[in-house]
């Protein structure tokens, strides 16, 4: 009959749903059990690390260099030095890089990037560098990676998106390798 159809389909799937929400149960309990341990391990590794010295707590120091996010809303990026950094708060006081300018940022670590120089780079990787003569970050092609003059600072040769000349030529510019960052996360890449 239809109705002992009805109560054996709706038998079976009350069964299927007690299944899936053990399953989803005993999955959650699993990482629950490794997410504890690896809170665990990391805070033996921290206490270890600070036992010996070698613990180094997150966040740039002062008058390390750092790309801003000045807005959270906008994809512009800035040339900045940190002041300070208040790791109970995960804020940072930094001043504009900019000669011309006196401002101060108070910001969230998600609107900084502590430049600490970029490992590895291939001609044809995309990265963010300052422009020339600017403190702003510009998409950018590695055209030659990094290389040390006689006495100077590292530098690479990028190509800019966008900077082609009146011809549609884009020529070639040399940006210090401290100004110079992987894309930040949530970024497309043009």
């Amino acid at each position: 009959s239809d109705s002992g159809r009805i109560l054996k389909t709706r038998f079976n799937a009350r069964q299927y749903h007690d299944e899936k929400v053990a399953v989803a149960e005993q999955a959650y309990a699993t990482v629950d059990s490794v997410v504890k341990k690896l809170d665990q391990d990391l805070a033996t590794f921290e206490a270890l690390l600070k036992a010996t010295g070698e613990f180094e707590a997150a966040g740039g120091k002062p008058n390390d260099l750092a790309a801003i996010q000045v807005t959270s809303s906008s994809n512009e990026w800035i040339l900045a030095k940190i002041i300070s950094f208040d790791s109970e708060a995960g804020m940072y006081n930094l001043s504009d890089e900019d000669v011309e300018s006196n401002k101060v940022f108070y910001l969230p670590e998600s609107q900084v990037i502590v430049l600490e120089g970029v490992e590895r780079l291939s001609r044809g990787d995309v990265i963010y560098a300052v422009y020339p003569d600017t403190t702003s970050f510009y998409q950018a092609t590695v055209v030659q990676p990094p290389r040390k003059t006689q006495g100077g600072s590292p530098f690479v040769t990028v190509n800019f998106i966008d900077d082609s000349d009146e011809h549609g030529v884009t020529h070639e510019k040399a940006v210090l390798l401290k100004h110079i960052m992987r894309p930040p996360i949530g970024v497309v890449i043009s």
